[in-house]
């Protein structure tokens, strides 16, 4: 049988609070990896502590554009620091959304410029919202 692998699940959100190890289990049996990007800096540290625990699961870090607005400046280094870790394979979730506009749309192309950077800097992809 053909294993997939999916690019965009997020396993740490809190819907998953009571059942996140089943989920993990069952997605593991039949897909061979699962990358679980962040969308603020709670979410990455999760998503990184969730790859530590689970061979199959990888992690990205990043702010979503929903989140943007709640990027500070230091931040920068510390999802340069999550990205150290081997599991990490990726800068994002990071994009533009007008059509909430959750964070303010010049705050969003800033966080978004400066994480596209920091993907650069790294030698890291990105996972695009879109």
């Amino acid at each position: 049988m053909s294993k997939f692998f999916d690019s965009h699940a997020h396993l740490d959100d809190k819907a998953f609070d009571e059942d996140r190890k089943l989920i993990i289990k069952q997605c593991t049996q039949y897909l061979q990896g699962v990358i679980n990007p962040g969308s603020d800096m709670q979410s990455s540290m999760q998503a990184v502590e969730l790859a530590d625990e689970y061979p199959a699961i990888y992690a990205a870090v990043g702010f979503h554009p929903h989140e943007a607005r709640l990027m500070q400046p230091y931040d920068e280094d510390v999802l340069a620091g999550l990205a150290q870790n081997k599991k990490v394979v990726a800068i994002g979730e990071i994009g533009l959304d007008y059509y909430y506009d959750h964070s303010p749309r010049e705050v969003q192309k800033k966080v978004f410029i400066r994480q596209i950077d920091l993907a650069r800097q790294l030698g890291l992809p990105v996972i695009l919202h879109n």
